[in-house]
């Protein structure tokens, strides 16, 4: 048994022998990228395919808690008459680093599956029928529709032409007793004294403003004819008297006389 004395660990020792191996949380971090590497690219291999996968679930995040550091325990004297080593105050230890998660895993896009595009339907072909054309019959004439005969419009009736019936001797004893007058007032005496058969044609008061009123013939029982005429001039208003005798030869004034009414 070596009862020297022991040699104290010191801090620096305990740094020296911990500076040989890997530090842990760069590797955990390591690994948790390199599981979502592969993640993505099997979920890119099998998503290729003709029914996607269903995209992969976000890995939960890892916080990754540094180990805690080792305590020096303090070694005694092996003396005791040694004077007592004051102990060292631990260090602290280090603060690890917290909120290290992983970074969340990429979300497999999932690639569309083109729709079929709808093909065309074919649409069935129809072949018509070619028609030949109907020969035009020949219109039937039609015979003509008889028109009614147009009636002819008669010809109207002559009028029968009444002949005025001859003149009776008191209408000729009438119309020689108007020429006399009629030529008294024209002033022509000598045409005047043709129609009497004696006595002078002296009805000075006779002119253009006589207006003969009436004449009435009368038949006396000789044969003759009293022939009363009624004449209003620019003097006054006169009566006559004729006598007239009627013969197949024609009429003649026999006498006549003339008054003026008071």
């Amino acid at each position: 048994m070596n009862d020297g004395p022991r040699r104290r660990r010191t801090l620096d020792d305990d740094g020296g022998s911990k500076g040989g191996g890997l530090p842990l949380i760069p590797l955990v971090i390591v690994v948790i990228l390199a599981g979502l590497l592969i993640g993505a690219i099997l979920a890119k291999v099998l998503g290729g395919g003709g029914n996607a996968a269903p995209a992969a679930s976000p890995l939960p995040a890892v916080t990754v808690s540094a180990a805690p550091a080792e305590t020096p325990i303090p070694i005694p004297s092996a003396t005791a008459t040694a004077a007592p080593t004051p102990t060292p105050s631990p260090k602290p230890a280090p603060t690890p680093k917290t909120g290290a998660s992983a970074a969340p895993a990429p979300k497999a896009t999932p690639k569309a599956t083109p729709e079929p595009s709808p093909k065309p339907t074919a649409k069935p072909i129809v072949i018509a029928p070619t028609i030949k054309p109907a020969t035009p019959k020949p219109p039937t004439p039609k015979p003509p529709t008889p028109k009614p005969p147009t009636p002819k419009p008669s010809a109207p009736k002559p009028t029968p032409i009444r002949t005025a019936p001859p003149p009776t001797d008191g209408d000729r004893a009438a119309n020689v007793v108007r020429a006399y007058l009629d030529s008294m007032a024209r002033g022509d005496v000598n045409q005047a004294r043709s129609y009497l058969s004696s006595g002078n044609a002296n009805e000075t008061f006779m002119n253009r403003s006589a207006h003969l009123n009436f004449v009435r013939p009368t038949q006396n029982g000789n044969g003759t004819w009293l022939v009363n005429a009624d004449v209003t001039t620019d003097t006054g208003e006169y009566f006559f008297t004729f006598y007239v005798t009627v013969s197949p030869g024609g009429a003649v004034i026999t006498d006549h006389t003339s008054i003026k009414p008071q």
